[in-house]
């Protein structure tokens, strides 16, 4: 009888999801933007607000799954609160194409999906247990190996379920790499005087052009984007810093105090005083 040998086995690395549950930290935006990885928004509670994907809005409603592709351009309008929840997860776009052995990532649709509906239950079950999972964590090994199954049944119902689309459209592409570079040049010249015209300048475009190039994309002109940065940096230095409003306003590139005040409170509906102390303590967006 031959003798028994040792039989050296290479495992693949197991599946890199990431869930991200984003508390109760009412409310807030997540400006414009986009990642390598497909991104599923699951309203695990209430109807937490909206979201955008390329030039489609969805307002989102408890128990629906919305599936955002690789690199396309998204942004959120939430309120979140007890009654209102969202939880994120994250699949790595070169985990998946090396998962569906293809160069490119699958184009996936429909982007709104009903997990209540029937055919979709398996899908709702995978989903609902990584949820459980990250809103009540276990350290136990049995909770683990529960939701490594999860995840993987969760890759499995997509490809099952979802249809790879013929064609495509701006809510499926990825951004262009001229916006690309103007979206990093308002993001980190926010807190400076930044001149849409010479952006465009900088880019070969006129200023018309650009500023309908960009919105096409970003689905708000330039000028609104980069106002909603500074909208964006300025509420977390109001919930998680001791400046005053006045050193908060010019940190982050308002003119002045005044201006700072009379668009925070146009967008969020209250002042940048109440705002802080309203949610200071509040959990921030993950």
């Amino acid at each position: 009888m031959p003798h028994p040998y040792h039989e050296r086995l290479n495992f693949k690395t197991e599946l890199p999801l990431r869930v991200i549950s984003h508390g109760t930290v009412g409310p807030k935006m997540v400006l414009p933007h986009w990642h390598r990885a497909v991104e599923l928004a699951y309203a695990y509670r209430g109807q937490p607000g909206t979201v955008h994907i390329g030039r489609s809005t969805y307002h989102m409603l408890a128990d629906h799954l919305y599936v955002i592709n690789s690199e396309v351009v998204h942004s959120y309008e939430t309120f979140l609160d007890e009654d209102n929840q969202i939880v994120t997860l994250l699949l790595p776009a070169s985990w998946l194409r090396n998962a569906v052995a293809d160069e490119q990532l699958p184009v996936w649709g429909p982007l709104d999906l009903d997990l209540q509906s029937a055919v979709y239950q398996p899908l709702a079950k995978a989903v609902q247990t990584l949820v459980a999972g990250v809103i009540t964590p276990s350290s136990a090994r049995s909770a683990y190996l529960t939701s490594l199954g999860a995840e993987y049944q969760l890759v499995g119902q997509l490809l099952k379920h979802l249809t790879v689309n013929g064609q495509v459209t701006s809510d499926q592409l990825p951004l262009p790499a001229p916006l690309r570079q103007a979206v990093t040049e308002l993001q980190e010249n926010y807190a400076q005087p930044v001149s849409i015209a010479n952006l465009a300048e900088q880019l070969n475009y006129s200023s018309v052009y650009f500023s309908r190039y960009f919105k096409d994309y970003m689905g708000i002109s330039p000028k609104a984007y980069l106002g909603q940065i500074r909208l964006e940096r300025a509420t977390s230095l109001l919930m998680t810093s001791q400046d005053s409003i006045q050193n908060i306003a010019l940190k982050t590139g308002f003119s002045t105090e005044k201006n700072f005040f009379v668009t925070f409170k146009q967008y969020y509906q209250m002042t940048p005083r109440t705002y802080r102390q309203r949610y200071s303590a509040q959990q921030s967006w993950s």
